[in-house]
């Protein structure tokens, strides 16, 4: 699927950014585009000294929990166990990361909010595409750069927020980087 406003099918979600902008007329528009179209560099997870302006950065408190770590721990370990009694039809070959990986990302994702809601961090879930899209465009303002959105079982981080656009990029691409 090239981008456009039609939302990925649920299994693909992890594959796409979400784009929400506005145009020069004040129209808000939306876009799915594919992860290979967009250059992540440059919301790169920092790790060193420099400008933290529009980017994400990671830190972490000898108290708080690293919920990003433990999901990726939760997602390693289930991978790397055999799928429970009726389920080993999800392992479809031919897709991209696999029915299991797909399982085991939304297996891990409730441990993974009530992670963050612990912590203090505002989780937005949405069960289906449409609804987050139709939200996300009415209060697009409101979600910060780091911030968490869950449509449909896959979490996406705010990668960029302001300035009319707000960008939106699966969480487990950011995480990987």
């Amino acid at each position: 699927m090239s981008h456009g406003t039609l939302s990925p099918a649920v299994e693909e979600l992890g594959q796409y950014v979400l784009v929400i902008q506005e145009t020069p007329s004040g129209r808000v528009t939306h876009s799915w585009r594919p992860v290979e179209e967009v250059d992540l560099a440059q919301f790169r997870l920092q790790s060193r000294a420099g400008s933290t302006y529009g980017r994400i950065v990671l830190t972490a408190a000898a108290s708080r929990r690293d919920c990003d770590e433990e999901n990726r721990q939760c997602i390693s370990e289930c991978l790397s166990t055999p799928l429970p009694r009726g389920y080993g039809h999800i392992t479809t070959p031919g897709r991209k990361k696999g029915g299991k990986h797909e399982y085991c990302e939304r297996r891990c994702m409730r441990p993974y909010i009530d992670c963050k809601n612990a912590q203090g961090e505002r989780v937005l879930e949405f069960s289906a595409a449409g609804m987050a899209v139709d939200w996300l465009k009415q209060y697009r303002q409101e979600v910060l750069v780091g911030g968490i959105v869950v449509i449909a079982g896959v979490a996406f981080v705010s990668v960029a927020s302001g300035g009319g656009a707000l960008v939106l990029v699966p969480a487990l691409l950011m995480a990987a980087s």
